[in-house]
C-alpha cells in the first residue's frame, strides 16, 4: 500500500516559502551551490590581492594557503553543481552581491581588510553552509552533506586564524580603530543586502566606505623588518659557497615570488575559472618550496632570519610577462641543476634534501604544464596577441638574451637558452 505523507498536499506559496526553511529544491540547491562557488572564487582572488600588503612571512605563507584551498572548495562547488543542474557554468548571483565583495575587499590597511573580511564576511559564510546543511535531507542530498561537512571545519579555521592575528595587533591604539571602522562597515554592508544569501530585507541603506583603499594589490609590497635583502638571487650567502646548501638556501628564497604571483592571480579578471583553479595550486607550491628550504635550514642549524633573502618592493604589473618568464624560463630552465643536486644529495645519504629536491622537480613539471596550458589564450584574451607558445618563447628569449648577435638570438633553442642563463659557481661536490 502507497504511504501518503501531508506534505504531499502543500500547495499554497506561502507554505511552499515555510518548508524551505527545512527541505531545500533541487533549483534552490542549484542557485545556492552557484552562490557558495562564486563566492569562493571571489574570496579566493581577494585574498591573493591582499598577500603583498602583509607584513609577515607566516601571513603571507597562510593567506596563500587559504587561497588555494578556497579555490579547491570553489571547484568541488563546481561539480556538485554540475551534478545538479547538468552544466558547471557559472554565473554571478546578484549585482549587490557582486557589487559587496569587491567593496568590502578594499580595505585601508591590511588588519581591516582581515577584519572585515574573514570576520564579517567569512563569518557570514560559515553561517550561510550551516544553513545549507540543516535543510539538506540526509538521503537525497548525502553528497551534497558530505561536502558541507567537510568545508564547514576549513572555513571555521580559516576565522580562527585571522581571529588570532587581528588580536594580536589591535593592541596597537590606530590598528584597533582601522580594524574596527572596517568591520562596523562591513557589517552595515551585509545588512544591506540582506547577508550573503540575501534572504533577509535590508535593513538599513548602502554605507559609504570611510577610508580611502589601500588595497587588494598594492603599489608597494610589505616586508618582515628584519629581512636582509642586500643579496641577488645569483649570490649566495658566503657560508654556503661551494656547497650543497646552496640549494636548501635557494629553496627558502622562493618566499620572493609568491607577492608577484598574486599580484597575478589577482589582475587577470578575464581568465576562467580553470586557470584559477590551476594557478592558486601553482602559488601554494611555491610556498610550499619555501617552507621546504626554511626547515631544512632550520634542521641544518641555521636560523632563516639571519640569512639574506631576495626581495623587491616593487608591485607586478606586466602581470602577462611575469608568468611567461616565470613558467618557460625560471621553471622550465631549473630542471639540470635540481635533478644534479637531487643526485648528489641521494648520492650522500642527505635523504632529505634529496626528497626536497625530488618533491620540487614533481611540482615545477605541473607547473610548466599549466604554463605551456594557459600562455596562448592569456596573452590572446588580454592582449590580443595571437601568437604561437613557440613564437612567445622566441621572443622571451630574444628579448633576454640581448647581447648575443642578432642571428644567434633568432637561432638558439629553449634548451641552450636555458643552458646559457644557468646560475654560475654551483657545487655538487660538498654538503
Amino acid at each position: 500500500m502507497l504511504q501518503k505523507f501531508e506534505i504531499e498536499k502543500f500547495e499554497s506559496g506561502e507554505v511552499q516559502s515555510q518548508l524551505r526553511q527545512y527541505w531545500v529544491t533541487v533549483s534552490d540547491q542549484i542557485q545556492l551551490v552557484n552562490r557558495l562557488l562564486f563566492i569562493e572564487w571571489v574570496s579566493s582572488r581577494v585574498i591573493a590581492g591582499w598577500v603583498p600588503a602583509a607584513a609577515e612571512f607566516e601571513w603571507k605563507t597562510q593567506l596563500t594557503y587559504y587561497m588555494w584551498q578556497n579555490m579547491t572548495i570553489a571547484e568541488k562547488l563546481r561539480k556538485r553543481k554540475e551534478e545538479l543542474a547538468g552544466n558547471a557554468k557559472i554565473v554571478i548571483p546578484s549585482q549587490k552581491l557582486e557589487e559587496l565583495l569587491q567593496n568590502v575587499a578594499r580595505a585601508d590597511s591590511f588588519h581591516a581588510f582581515m577584519g572585515g573580511w574573514f570576520l564579517e564576511v567569512q563569518r557570514d559564510l560559515v553561517a550561510s553552509y550551516e544553513h545549507y546543511l540543516y535543510v539538506c535531507d540526509p538521503i537525497f542530498d548525502a553528497p551534497t552533506i558530505e561536502l558541507l561537512e567537510e568545508i564547514i571545519p576549513k572555513k571555521r579555521k580559516q576565522l580562527e586564524w585571522a581571529h588570532k592575528v587581528i588580536h594580536n595587533a589591535v593592541a596597537v591604539p590606530e590598528t584597533l580603530s582601522s580594524v574596527e571602522r572596517w568591520r562596523s562597515y562591513t557589517k552595515k554592508y551585509l545588512l544591506y543586502i540582506g547577508g550573503l544569501l540575501e534572504k533577509e530585507e535590508s535593513l538599513c541603506t548602502q554605507p559609504v566606505a570611510p577610508a580611502e583603499p589601500y588595497g587588494p594589490a598594492p603599489e608597494k609590497r610589505s616586508m618582515p623588518d628584519w629581512l636582509d635583502t642586500n643579496v641577488k638571487l645569483d649570490e649566495f650567502p658566503e657560508e654556503f659557497a661551494g656547497t650543497l646548501k646552496t640549494f636548501m638556501w635557494h629553496y627558502a628564497t622562493e618566499i620572493q615570488v609568491i607577492d608577484p604571483m598574486c599580484y597575478v592571480f589577482y589582475g587577470m579578471d578575464d581568465m576562467p575559472f580553470e586557470f584559477f583553479v590551476d594557478f592558486s595550486r601553482h602559488i601554494w607550491d611555491e610556498v610550499r618550496h619555501h617552507l621546504m628550504g626554511v626547515r631544512r635550514l632550520e634542521q641544518m642549524g641555521y636560523d632563516p632570519k639571519k640569512l639574506p633573502l631576495p626581495y623587491d618592493e616593487k608591485p607586478v604589473t606586466e602581470l602577462e610577462q611575469y608568468y611567461l618568464h616565470l613558467t618557460m624560463l625560471g621553471e622550465t630552465c631549473s630542471f639540470s641543476r635540481k635533478k644534479k643536486s637531487m643526485e648528489a644529495f641521494y648520492e650522500k645519504g642527505d635523504i632529505i634534501s634529496g626528497m626536497t629536491a625530488e618533491i620540487d622537480i614533481v611540482d615545477e613539471r605541473s607547473h610548466v604544464k599549466f604554463g605551456k596550458k594557459w600562455l596562448e589564450p592569456m596573452f590572446s584574451q588580454r592582449l590580443g596577441d595571437h601568437r604561437t607558445l613557440e613564437e612567445l618563447i622566441r621572443g622571451m628569449i630574444e628579448g633576454v638574451m640581448q647581447e648575443l648577435p642578432e642571428a644567434e638570438r633568432k637561432s638558439i633553442s629553449h634548451f641552450a637558452f636555458c643552458g646559457r642563463i644557468e646560475f654560475k659557481n654551483l657545487s655538487y661536490d660538498r654538503l
